[in-house]
């Protein structure tokens, strides 16, 4: 027996009603390349060897930057939270306490394949529209590292509204 159900052709829209192009918003590489210097110039400061990873609407590494100590460990974590951040809509700070409080079925959310659930994660935002995603990796807590990548996301949004 087939799972799927056959349509009439009234059903069906019409191809003028589908649109046939999406048109999608993203942060652009000179953006991108300003954010990771300013992530990089905060973890100067906090004399931290620090990774800092910038990725697209889509979820696709446009910069990244590291210190010349930062680990792989470092590097690899920056673009994961970047990545977590971007997919999931939400600062990485804000979905680990909504994990660690045990609301709705995000004890699930570890599971996701390239997702990381440490602090330095935030989404690049137009308006309410997620643009892009920042991942800050390397400092010796999860606050610093948090602090960072917020930096980063204040300094594109003050490009975006300008």
């Amino acid at each position: 027996m087939s799972s799927s159900r056959n349509l009439s052709a009234d059903q069906v829209p019409p191809a003028a009603s589908v649109p046939a192009l999406v048109t999608n918003r993203s942060v652009s590489l000179e953006a991108a390349l300003a954010v990771a210097q300013v992530g990089m110039q905060e973890g100067r400061e906090l004399q931290s060897d620090v990774a800092v990873a910038v990725v697209d609407q889509a979820g696709t590494l446009l910069v990244l930057l590291r210190a010349n100590r930062a680990t792989e460990q470092f590097v690899d974590g920056a673009m994961q939270k970047a990545w977590t951040a971007l997919n999931l809509r939400a600062s990485t700070r804000d979905v680990l306490a909504s994990i660690q409080s045990g609301e709705q079925d995000n004890a699930q959310l570890p599971f996701i394949p390239k997702s990381l659930f440490l602090m330095g994660g935030v989404p690049l935002t137009v308006g309410s529209e997620v643009v892009g995603a920042v991942g800050a990796a390397g400092c010796v807590n999860g606050l610093d590292d948090d602090a960072i990548a917020q930096s980063a996301a204040r300094a594109f949004q003050g490009m975006a509204e300008s």
